[in-house]
């Protein structure tokens, strides 16, 4: 082993000095991020990890004769800790050696990931042959399941993408290869026989699939050394000389695997039959369905069994549904999904042997459920509920529907696959499993099932990934792998950083076999006017307290954020900061649990009172938080108003009652509710709604409106958004208005844009904002330089100028705003930062000198302390965290350069931008270059285009795709060029060389765009 390896371990070798449980624990750590950083210094591992009770350990990892030595802070016993294992994961993710080519490429990543987590999460174990071929078992230490499984693997070659894995993975991810399959190439390369087993290869003949194009796979043989007669001939039949399969599918494939049965000199490859058998399912589905939907659309709407006439376009869902056998209905919210997805079952089970539908569904919705199918079909419905022995009575009841809440499907799995084996697979609020890594998603895609129905009006919010999910269960070959869909329909930066989505009208092209989407144009005559209100409501004193403490403590977390990702802790820490500001813009007693009132309650109370009182009119009331919502409910009692109150503390058989009683009883005006009611309820009897808090999720915003404003209701309807003045509250409604557009450009069938912008997750777009506006008390009298900005674009550039205004300073103010132009003078271009604590200077400079320390002293005689080190014992003291001396510093600014004087043309500003990058790089300063260099080539280019202004840097790459290069102003190539140092421009700590590079590239971009 290398000396450069010495500290790599891999699954083995971990096992080798750790228990099985102090691994996958160690793993775990590694995963969640617990590891803040690892390095190796002066031969040994030095890493810090935070524990899950919060506290952060420093260790050191040192070999003694091959032995590992661990010295860390826990002290644990025995001496390899779970720190030690997850500081050696996290060590062998930076440094491994991977051995595939040309990483840029998405197929490759995408192997390189497979092989990693086969190096690390892996056990393997031989069952029969030997390294070369043979079959073996695989166990996951973690998997996307969430589940440990083992799954068996079949060697046939060592060299070659030709092995075979039972996981689910190899089966959908068109690379030829998983990490079961790397675990075990891993393990045998490690072997003594490895070369010679290599050099032997495969000792019979195989017939494997190859996915040799980016959409369908081949049918190939793989020949061995010595062939008896018989099969060349055989063969020869059915593969023609490049061994290719040559036969129709799956006919010939059938009659091909007949001859060769029970030949000990020929391997039907397991991968090759079961495509075969795809092949001829959806040979037989296609026929299938196209009867099916002839059938119902011949119905006129009236279906037997159904005890209501549907609309024209119902029928058109039902015999979507019903022909295609697993699609998703992503109809807006109040078209009737509910009642499509009853029918279409109804008449599945009818006509297509179906026997037993699970739906899947919200706590909230299952009696709902139950009610619609009473109503229309009178057929026999079980709810899940109880306890396990309850349930496990109720699986086996007589009945065609089985409704049961998401949270149970975690705990009854091997009862619904094993016991239940429903025949169609329905799932409601299907947004639920958007997200394909959680426990959540990988156990819903477990149920086995024939038949899939997935209903949602929110298929996909703010990420591709969304819909990606959900077109996972219903056909994971729509969109093929991940890393394919990544390839064709998103556009990253250099760091992989998805900035937007293009070829949408080919995406659109692949959906439209298995989603079915209509929006409220379809009923628009049936639906009432609605009207949409919005206040402002001033916070009190108390509340404005507790809200900008909160994002103050935000916002040291998000400056952290800026140099490395946050711990488990610290994300959670930033989270509830942002909680308690949110709450805050409700009620000061959302958070401190005292305070009595509100000025949002005061205002409620008034619409209340108009509505209610004097207009008799009925009321829906949404609050994010179940305490609020108690406030809300003591205020209407003590207006002498009726309501019933509903959270996620009530259980599922008394929601459906709380509905009830809100309709048919004139006595009760108000349904106060949190989001456990915001979906699949029908509340037509209320005319209005009013919502105390704003859900940073634009499809819950909906989905509250969706449950007044939808088919049945004869009024006209308002909805009322109240809003805490100048807070946070404001910044999430104006993020929640601009996360439309991927969804509008997708999904809608009217869609016409092949490329759009990607909307930031909120939390990353918030994180942003907060990093730039927390300033610690300690610092606060120290002068911030003023920025000069670019007057042309729409976001902050990089600093080029810091002026320091004197007027209406204090003494000690004046002082430093001398001390710190006196720093500037001194140092100029070496200044890396300046840092203001506790009254005192610190100067970060590029190379250290031997006279910068009495420099340093001579600042300092100007009556505020000023301190100098170099840039490389700033980084090393940041690595303390909390500990350093440094924790609570403030940056004031960076190194500066001055600025020509700003003039209104681009192509002016431009040509300065870049002077200005090329005075930087001439004085040996790469600090802001990136962020000039980018900012130069997106002012010309839209002066070039005719534009007023330049694109942010977050948006330039759909810019580039969607208006330059179709204009002719720029080539793919150039275009390519250009967005490389955007990407870069978002970086940081970049090499010189590459800095110098992008500068090359830019100049000569300049000279061809004329």
């Amino acid at each position: 082993m290398d000396n450069d390896d010495i500290y790599l371990y891999d699954t083995e070798r971990l096992h080798g000095i750790a228990s099985d449980d102090l691994v996958k624990k160690g793993l775990h750590y590694f995963t969640d991020n617990r590891v803040i950083g690892v390095a190796l210094e002066n031969g040994c591992v030095v890493a810090q990890v935070e524990d899950v009770n919060d506290e952060q350990y420093w260790l050191e990892l040192t070999l003694d004769d091959d032995n590992l030595v661990v010295a860390c802070d826990c002290h644990a016993e025995p001496t390899v800790c779970i720190h030690a294992v997850a500081a050696l994961y996290a060590y062998a993710d930076q440094c491994a050696p991977l051995e595939t080519a040309d990483l840029g490429s998405a197929q490759h990543e995408a192997i390189q990931e497979r092989v990693k987590k086969g190096r690390n999460e892996v056990r393997v174990k031989l069952l029969s042959g030997n390294l070369g071929f043979g079959t073996w078992q695989a166990t996951s230490l973690v998997s996307a399941t969430h589940w440990q499984r083992s799954y068996q693997v079949q060697i046939r070659s060592l060299d070659k993408r030709v092995n075979y894995c039972t996981c689910p993975d190899l089966a959908s991810n068109r690379l030829g290869t998983c990490k079961h399959i790397e675990a075990v190439l891993h393990y045998a390369k490690k072997q003594t026989d490895y070369k010679q087993l290599k050099a032997a290869g495969c000792p019979v003949s195989f017939v494997y699939l190859a996915w040799e194009s980016a959409t369908r796979p081949v049918l190939r043989l793989q020949r061995a050394t010595d062939m008896a007669d018989d099969l060349a001939a055989l063969l020869a039949e059915f593969f023609n000389p490049q061994d290719q399969f040559i036969g129709r599918l799956p006919e010939d494939f059938y009659r091909f695997s007949q001859r060769v049965y029970g030949r000990d000199d020929f391997l039907l490859g397991d991968d090759a039959t079961r495509y075969a058998q795809q092949c001829a399912e959806d040979a037989a589905q296609s026929l299938r369905g196209q009867d099916i939907q002839q059938a119902i659309k011949q119905s006129n709407g009236v279906l037997p069994g159904l005890k209501v006439k549907l609309f024209p376009y119902q029928v058109d869902g039902v015999a979507f549904l019903a022909s295609r056998g697993r699609a998703l209905l992503a109809d807006d919210m109040g078209l009737g999904k509910t009642l499509q997805a009853i029918a279409a079952s109804s008449w599945l089970a009818d006509n297509a042997e179906v026997e037993r539908v699970l739906i899947v569904c919200p706590a909230s919705l299952k009696h709902q459920w139950a009610r619609e199918i009473a109503k229309f079909t009178g057929r026999q419905v079980q709810i899940l509920s109880g306890g396990p022995e309850q349930r496990g009575v109720q699986y086996r009841a007589n009945a065609l529907f089985f409704i049961v809440n998401y949270e149970l499907v975690l705990r009854d799995l091997s009862v619904i696959s094993e016991q239940l084996k429903p025949d169609l697979l329905i799932l409601d609020e299907a947004q639920r499993i958007k997200n394909w890594r959680t426990k959540l998603a990988s156990t819903v895609k477990m149920i086995p099932s024939r038949y899939v129905f997935v209903l949602s009006g929110t298929p996909l919010e703010n990420r591709l990934e969304d819909l990606y999910s959900l077109l996972q269960l219903v056909d994971a070959r729509v969109l093929g792998p991940l890393w394919r869909c990544l390839l064709d329909f998103h556009i990253t930066d250099e760091r992989g950083k998805v900035i937007g989505y293009r070829n949408l009208s080919e995406l659109r092209k692949r959906i439209v076999p298995v989603l079915l989407r209509r929006d409220r144009s379809l009923v628009a005559d049936q639906l009432p006017d609605r009207t949409e209100v919005t206040l402002d409501i001033a916070m009190d004193d108390k509340q404005e307290e507790l809200h900008g403490h909160a994002l103050k403590a935000a916002g040291q977390l998000a400056q952290i954020a800026k140099r490395r990702p946050l711990t488990p802790s610290e994300h959670n820490r930033f989270l509830a900061a942002l909680q308690q500001a949110r709450m805050a813009c409700n009620a000061a007693g959302l958070v401190d649990k005292e305070t009595v009132g509100s000025p949002k309650l005061d205002e409620l109370g008034r619409l209340l009172e108009e509505l209610c009182l004097q207009s008799n009119r009925k009321v829906v009331v949404f609050s994010q938080w179940a305490l609020m919502t108690e406030m809300v409910e003591t205020l209407v009692r003590g207006m002498g108003l009726g309501c019933v109150r509903l959270h996620g503390g009530v259980p599922s058989p008394k929601r459906g009652e709380l509905m009830e009683r809100f309709q048919n009883d004139d006595a009760v005006q108000v349904f106060i509710s949190t989001d456990a009611g915001g979906t699949g309820l029908n509340l037509q009897a209320a005319t209005a709604l009013i919502n105390l808090d704003m859900p940073w999720n634009p499809a819950i915003l909906d989905q509250r409106i969706a449950r007044i404003h939808r088919l049945g209701q004869k009024h006209k309807v308002q909805i009322f958004i109240l809003l805490a003045e100048d807070s946070y509250e404001q910044r999430v409604a104006q993020l929640v208005k601009g996360k439309r557009d991927l969804f509008d450009n997708v999904i809608d069938p009217a869609a016409t844009e092949d490329a759009v912008g990607v909307s930031k997750k909120m939390l990353q777009t918030l994180m942003e904002d907060l990093s730039g506006a927390s300033v610690d008390e300690d610092v606060a009298a120290v002068p911030k330089g003023e920025v000069i900005k670019d007057e042309h674009a729409e976001t902050d550039e990089a600093v080029v100028s810091v002026k320091l205004d004197s007027a209406g300073l204090s003494e000690d103010e004046k002082i430093a705003r001398q001390v710190v132009e006196a720093i500037q003078a001194a140092f100029g271009s070496r200044i890396e930062r300046v840092l203001a604590k506790s009254g005192g200077l610190l100067v970060v400079v590029e190379h250290w000198q031997d006279d910068d320390e009495q420099i340093g002293q001579n600042l300092s005689e100007q009556g505020l302390p000023v301190a100098v080190i170099d840039g490389r014992t700033w980084r090393s003291l940041q690595r303390l965290g909390k500990a350093s001396p440094l924790a609570e510093a403030e940056t004031i600014f960076e190194t500066t350069v001055p600025e020509q004087p700003q003039h209104n043309p681009l192509i002016v500003l431009a040509e300065q931008k870049l002077r200005s990058a090329e005075v930087l790089l001439a004085q040996q300063c790469t600090a802001g270059v990136m962020d000039l260099l980018a900012s130069a080539l997106l002012l010309k280019l839209a002066a070039l285009a005719r534009k007023t202004q330049a694109p942010s840097v977050t948006d330039a790459a759909v810019w580039l795709y969607a208006d330059i290069v179709p204009s002719g102003l720029l080539t793919p190539e150039q275009a390519a060029q250009v967005l490389q140092v955007v990407s870069l421009s978002l970086g940081s700590s970049l090499p010189e060389m590459l800095i110098r590079q992008a500068a090359s590239d830019v100049e000569q971009l300049f000279a061809l765009m004329v």
